[in-house]
Formats: C-alpha cells, sequence, structure tokens
C-alpha cells in the first residue's frame, strides 16, 4: 500500500511578494493574484505509473509537458482543503519534462453580496501551490525541495462590468494577451529569470494535524472530475434587435469558415446555444493586435419596457412588480431575437498571433453577446465554440407517459439538475453557483433515482455538517464566505440524510452525521416555547418564497411559534428517530419518537381550526397558507379525519396564501398522504407555462423571475417517478422497495429508476376500466406492491405483472 500523502513531506509554495514586501516586486496587476509555477526534471524511460497530488489555493489548472492534467481543487473549506490525485504517466517522455501550473488566489479579495468580489462558494485563507510525488526510479518532484520556479503573471486582470443580482460569483475575466506567454508551461520556456518559489509552511491531512502550523487540513477529493466536452458550435447567430447577422457569421458557425473583421472597426452579434447550458466558451483567432473582444453572458434576452406591449415570456408584468429586482434595468426577459443581451462579461485582448482562449471558470448562458472592436490589425476568426461541463452523472432513470406535457416537464426537470450540479449542488449555475440545503434536498434525491450517482450528495452532507455553527445549526448554503442561516434549512438537511440512506445505503456515513443532525435537534429545543415548538427564531426565517411574506417569513415567525417551523422540526425528530433505527440506536430511536408524538398534539391543539377545517399559520390564526397546511399533514398532525376536511378546501382555496415552485413539493407529498394524488397533475400550471414561455430549465419561483435555471423546482421529476411509477425504498439502499402507482388521470405511463442493487423498471397501462402492472426489479429483492385497487401483493424473484380491475 502507498504511503498516505502530506505526512511530513511537502510544503506549501508562493512567490516571495506575496508573502512579505520585496523592494521593486510586483505581483498581478488586479483584485485576484495570480501566479504561474514550473518544475523541471528528467525521466530515463516512461513509467507504467506515477501519481502526484496537488491542491492550491484558490483554483489551479496543472499541466505536465503542456497538456493539461487537471484542474481544481474541489470546492471544500480550509479546514476540509480538497487535493486531487493524477497519474502523471501518460503524459511523460524519456528525457526533459516539465510540470507547471497556474494558481488564481482570491484570498485578499473579500465577498461583497452587492457587487462582484471573490466567488462567495470559494472558500480561501492565502495564495499557495501543492504538489506530492515523485516519477518511480527518479527524483522526488515536492513542493518545498528545490527546483520549483515561480512568476507573478500580468496577463490576467478581472473586472465587474454589468453586475446585475449580487456578485456570489466573482469577478469576471479581462486577459490582456500582450503579457502573456503561450508556451510558459512547456518544456522549451526559458524559466532562467523565474524566481526560486518560497516556502510558506508544511504540508498537513487534516487527519494528522496536532499542532498546526499551515492553515489547512488536507482531505482527499470525494468526487470525480467535472464532464469536460468536446468544442460544440452554436445553433444560431444574429445582430442585435433580430436583423440576421452580418455576412461570414452563419459560414464561421456552420461550416467553421474564417471571418475576417477589419481594422478600426466594431462587430456586434449574438450566439444562441439553442438551450441554457454551463460551459466554457472557447474563441479561437489569429492576427488583430490591439482589438478587444467581449463576451457578454445570459440565460435570456430582454426587451425594453418602452417597447410596446413588452410582456415577460407573453405574461404582462408592471413595471413595479418588477423594479425592485431589476435595479435600474427597466427590461423584461425574453426569448424574442428582438431582445438586447446584458449581464456578466469576459474581456480578452489578443496578442496578435494564432491563439484559443477559454476562461478559467465555466459559464451558464443560453445566449452570448459578442463585440470586438479592433485596432490597426485585421481579427481573423477561427473557432467560436463552446464546451459544456457539468458533474458527470448520466441520466439512466427514464419516464414516458400518455401525456406528453408531463413527458416535456420531465426532460426539463433533467436538464435543470443536470445544470446544478458541478463541484457541488448549486441554486442556479448563472447567478449564485451556492449549495443550498433547500435545493440540495430535492437535486440530490434527484441524481441518486435517475443517475445512480451517490459520491455528490455524499460530499453535500458532509459540507453541512462541516458548516455547522457552535450553537448546532448548519448553515443554509456552504461553502460560502458569508454566513447565512436558515433554521429549516437544517432541518432539509436531515431529511437529505435520510434520502441519502435509503437511496445508497451508507449508514457508516449516517452514523458520522448523526452527531451533528442530533446537534441541529438540541438547537430547536433550546428555542422551544413551554409546549417545545420551536418559537421566535433567531436568524432568517424563510420558509418559501411566498409572494404575500416579507423575504419569505410567515407572518408570526418573528413573535411566536409557527405552524410551519413546528412541523418541520416534528418531521426532523421522525427522520432521525427512523435512522437510529436502522443503526441500532434503540433508546434514542424511542425517546425522539415519544418526543414527536408530544410535538404533534401540541401543534394540532394550537394551529388547527374547527371552523376553518384548516390549520392556521400561527397561534393568533390570523393566516393561512398551502405550505403551512401540507406541512401539517406531513408531520402527522392531522388525523385522517382533519385531512378529509382539509381536501375540500386544500390545496386551491383562495384564502390560502399561495406558495412558490418550492412549495409544491411538500404539497405534492401532503395530497400524497391525504390520499388525493391523482390531481398532482392538476397543479402543474406554472411548469407547463415555463415549458410554453421556451425555457428548458424551471425558473426559481413564479412570482419574479430573478433566476432562470433553478434546482428546487425541478421537483416534479421526483414525483413522475415516486409518485406516478410510485417507486420508494422501504429500506436503506433499496433492500426493500415499494410499487404503489397512481393513475394521474394518464392512461400509461412507464419509466425506470436507480437504485445501488441495479433498476427497477414500472411499466402500467389503463385501458377499459383494468389496470396493467409489470414490474422488474433486482433479484432477491423483496418488492411490495400496491394496486390501485387496494389489493397488496409482495414478490422477490425479480419480475411482477397483473392485471385487475378498477373500483
Amino acid at each position: 500500500m502507498l504511503p498516505l500523502p502530506f505526512v511530513q513531506r511537502a510544503s506549501w509554495i508562493w512567490s516571495a511578494e506575496g508573502t512579505h514586501a520585496v523592494a521593486g516586486a510586483a505581483g498581478s496587476p488586479s483584485h485576484y493574484q495570480v501566479r504561474l509555477f514550473r518544475r523541471r526534471f528528467e525521466v530515463a524511460e516512461r513509467p507504467a505509473q506515477a501519481l502526484v497530488h496537488v491542491t492550491a489555493d484558490s483554483r489551479y489548472l496543472f499541466f505536465c509537458n503542456g497538456e493539461r492534467v487537471g484542474r481544481g481543487p474541489a470546492k471544500g473549506d480550509v479546514q476540509h482543503h480538497f487535493y486531487e490525485t493524477y497519474d502523471l504517466a501518460p503524459h511523460l517522455v524519456a528525457g526533459a519534462n516539465v510540470l507547471a501550473a497556474l494558481v488564481l488566489d482570491m484570498s485578499r479579495v473579500a465577498h461583497r453580496p452587492t457587487g462582484l468580489g471573490a466567488p462567495c462558494s470559494v472558500m480561501t485563507d492565502a495564495g499557495g501551490f501543492l504538489l506530492e510525488g515523485e516519477v518511480p526510479g527518479g527524483e522526488r518532484l515536492d513542493t518545498g525541495l528545490p527546483g520549483w520556479k515561480v512568476r507573478a503573471d500580468r496577463a490576467y486582470r478581472f473586472h465587474n462590468d454589468g453586475t446585475r443580482f449580487e456578485g456570489y460569483h466573482g469577478y469576471f475575466e479581462h486577459r490582456t494577451a500582450a503579457e502573456w506567454s503561450p508556451t510558459w508551461m512547456q518544456v522549451q520556456e526559458d524559466d532562467r529569470a523565474w524566481a526560486e518559489a518560497t516556502v510558506l509552511y508544511r504540508a498537513e491531512r487534516r487527519e494528522e494535524r496536532r499542532d498546526p502550523t499551515s492553515p489547512y487540513g488536507l482531505v482527499p477529493r470525494m468526487i470525480p472530475p467535472l464532464e469536460e466536452g468536446a468544442p460544440q458550435r452554436f445553433a444560431a447567430v444574429f445582430a442585435p434587435g433580430g436583423a440576421a447577422a452580418p455576412a461570414g457569421w452563419a459560414e464561421l458557425l456552420g461550416e467553421g469558415a474564417a471571418l475576417r473583421v477589419p481594422p478600426q472597426s466594431k462587430r456586434q452579434v449574438i450566439l444562441d446555444v439553442g438551450a441554457m447550458t454551463t460551459a466554457y466558451p472557447r474563441l479561437t483567432v489569429a492576427g488583430g493586435r490591439g482589438a478587444e473582444i467581449r463576451l457578454t453572458y445570459a440565460e435570456a434576452l430582454r426587451l425594453p419596457w418602452s417597447t410596446p406591449g413588452a410582456t415577460l415570456f407573453g405574461r404582462q408584468q408592471s413595471l413595479a412588480n418588477l423594479a425592485s429586482h431589476f435595479a435600474d434595468e427597466s427590461t423584461g426577459w425574453t426569448h424574442d431575437r428582438r431582445g438586447l443581451i446584458s449581464g456578466w462579461s469576459d474581456r480578452w485582448e489578443p496578442t496578435g498571433v494564432a491563439e484559443t482562449w477559454e476562461p478559467l471558470h465555466w459559464r451558464a448562458f443560453r445566449f452570448v453577446g459578442v463585440e470586438i472592436t479592433t485596432g490597426t490589425e485585421p481579427l481573423e476568426l477561427r473557432e467560436l465554440g463552446h464546451r459544456f461541463t457539468a458533474y458527470p452523472v448520466t441520466a439512466q432513470g427514464s419516464f414516458a407517459c400518455s401525456d406528453p406535457r408531463l413527458e416535456a416537464i420531465w426532460r426539463t426537470g433533467l436538464h435543470t439538475m443536470r445544470l446544478c450540479a458541478h463541484e457541488t449542488f448549486e441554486d442556479c449555475p448563472h447567478y449564485e453557483q451556492m449549495q443550498y440545503a433547500g435545493d440540495t434536498m430535492i437535486t440530490s434525491k434527484l441524481v441518486m433515482l435517475t443517475g445512480g450517482d451517490y459520491a455528490l450528495t455524499r460530499q453535500a452532507l458532509h459540507h453541512f455538517d462541516w458548516s455547522r455553527l457552535p450553537e448546532g445549526l448548519t448553515q443554509s448554503r456552504y461553502p460560502s464566505r458569508l454566513t447565512q442561516v436558515i433554521p429549516s434549512w437544517s432541518l432539509h438537511w436531515i431529511t437529505a440524510v435520510r434520502d441519502y440512506a435509503y437511496c445508497a445505503g451508507d449508514l457508516d456515513t449516517v452514523r458520522t452525521l448523526l452527531p451533528g443532525m442530533q446537534a441541529v435537534l438540541d438547537w430547536f429545543r433550546r428555542h422551544g416555547d413551554a409546549d417545545g415548538l420551536p418559537a421566535r427564531l433567531p436568524f432568517w426565517n424563510i420558509t418559501d418564497w411566498c409572494a404575500d411574506w416579507p423575504r419569505g417569513v410567515v407572518p408570526g415567525a418573528d413573535t411566536g411559534a409557527t405552524c410551519i417551523i413546528g412541523a418541520q422540526f416534528i418531521v426532523a425528530l421522525d427522520e432521525v428517530a427512523d435512522l437510529c433505527r436502522w443503526l441500532g440506536e434503540r433508546g434514542l430511536h424511542r425517546r425522539l419518537k415519544r418526543e414527536a408524538d408530544r410535538l404533534r398534539l401540541a401543534l394540532h391543539r394550537r394551529f388547527w381550526s374547527e371552523t376553518e377545517g384548516l390549520y392556521f399559520d400561527q397561534s393568533e390564526h390570523t393566516t393561512l397558507s398551502q405550505y403551512g397546511n401540507a406541512w401539517a399533514v406531513l408531520c402527522g398532525a392531522a388525523g385522517e379525519q382533519q385531512r378529509a376536511r382539509m381536501m375540500e378546501r386544500f390545496p386551491q382555496d383562495p384564502r390560502l396564501a399561495r406558495g412558490s415552485f418550492f412549495c409544491w413539493h411538500a404539497v405534492f407529498r401532503a395530497l400524497r398522504l391525504a390520499g388525493k394524488y391523482d390531481r398532482m397533475p392538476e397543479f402543474l400550471g406554472p411548469w407547463h407555462e415555463t415549458v410554453g414561455y421556451g425555457l428548458d430549465t424551471f425558473v426559481e419561483e413564479n412570482s419574479y423571475w430573478r433566476s432562470l435555471c433553478h434546482a428546487w423546482s425541478a421537483h416534479p421529476a421526483l414525483e413522475f417517478i415516486t409518485g406516478v411509477l410510485g417507486v420508494s425504498p422501504l429500506a436503506p439502499g433499496f433492500a426493500e422497495i415499494e410499487v404503489a402507482p397512481h393513475g394521474c388521470g394518464l392512461s400509461h405511463a412507464a419509466g425506470t429508476v436507480c437504485t445501488p442493487r441495479g433498476p427497477v423498471r414500472v411499466q402500467w397501462r389503463r385501458e377499459a376500466g383494468r389496470f396493467g402492472l409489470r414490474i422488474e426489479a433486482p433479484k432477491d429483492t423483496r418488492v411490495r406492491v400496491v394496486l390501485p385497487n387496494g389489493a397488496r401483493r409482495q414478490f422477490r424473484r425479480g419480475h411482477f405483472a397483473q392485471e385487475v380491475e378498477l373500483p
């Protein structure tokens, strides 16, 4: 077995001017600091394997002999700083070789939520680069040993032109290629003028830290590298305002024919991918010294409000409704080509030689505005494309049915999920790129059930456990430079842990997380009122983007207990109790169940209205909401009689404050518990509207449209496989499975759900008063079947088929 890396061996390195004052020394010219590192070495013959372990603060690109080997590190925090392991063997040659790294240091720039600064999701301490490894039979390549050279880069500058909505993902690039050497990472580069790297401190694995001398506790990367696809062409090009693109642009995109931009001229076009994507834009040019190229990224175009009849995807909107969210930009979203483009942008000044540009970080866009301003030389465009990137999960799950509109929601939900998963789950790829527990609760389950992947979920659960404050709560989003706490989001984290246990079957991880879950429950207990219900909680008590609630906070949350948060706490108690049962913690299981049962009664007494037949949001019985009543059902406070009365008005009664896309995740589950799940498709109107507007991802919420690709809105895809197909685990790791399909007004449905034991395939058809069901499941797995007529069956031979008469 190879020894563990970073145990009393390699050291972090940087440049001298970055660690202390050096007369005449200069760093990078802009907000972030960029350093280039090189290490020459000789190889007698190429080995079968040559492992090196690499990381940096804050981001790096790693090369061997000019070829990019990898990028990183994965997003963690300073106490859990990830490193990657690479095999150099495929890149080595007999003779002279060189390792090189570009390191981007974001530590000197604070995150500013009202304008671009450092990315909020990249946690950092100070610039540094670290490598440990050797070529078998050759010399050690560790940083900290002689031979590593460094140079401060002057080509990368950064800017915040076009900042909108707050700058959660950091400055965008301005690269001045005149300061750039295209051979800096290759053997032939003359590095005699480069400085020797300065040693900072010895590297330390997290579990080996005793009296730390380094800020970082190093841990191995928990997820695979992101997928990076081959270059793809844009689907269309047009001039701003919708006119046809100037001559030559269509040929450049369609045939790869070079396009010449004359000197002292300006060209502007808008490129359309045809669908929302997350990708590295890619641009290859020749000539053009003195030119500047700007690429502007947008999820959609904008129509000026001065345009007669301007609408928001066909829906008439008032400026007052949107002004607070669009600031001074009096525009609405549109995919109409008459729209204009605005947003964050990258700038590149080419050197005048043939070269290719990509940004260091991927961008999220459907549309890209291209603005080229040439100097005294002509510029030749040779390639203009994009390379897709996302977490490498392949959709193995499937869903098809008799309603094409539901199939469109399925496709859109999976595309939304895919674009909201990179190094972490993300609430949205264009606007924040932050991992929130509420969104992660939904997309992590989708990734597990449709992709059969558990690594990204496992990492996310650890992330939130690492984020916990001394009081016990997790942070609502993590990794994050800016601390934000939403108490309910800690409870959603517990739900995500339980879903992981049942989908993945990894009880060792669950046992590791159990103390953190108990700490969350203890925090809510400490803030309980006389009945034990959470009341007057500190922090931001958003529960849903309900348009009637200020900043999503249900009225009464600041003065007492609320039905929503009380019910969410009860569900968390039940979920942790259930996990304790599987972990063999029988005593804790019983105590938590008794506590949940007691609080269920208290919540019912406090919020149930016999007159209304519904649950009020607060003790004063002043407001009613869809979300509050959904959670009263989910926590078990509403018995069979109460649920029957509630369903006379829930969820469509106009007196109920209407929830956002996120709210309906709870509403659909409440309908299932109340025996009214067949109504689920009636309430998919906002999702149908989104698809009808031409979007291929779902928006953040339906009172205003800030993010046009938002993770939590993908949850109807979960309904189709867990509700319409009816597949769910009854034991961790799908060791026991239930299939309880719902007709939902459809004539037929079929699909596949991923499990660690193998796929579960369900196909059903309803015809002439009869219901036919076929199931394929992993062999030697008990499957419990609940048929629409109430009949129950069991099998474990892998196949099941039956037809029954419907009532």
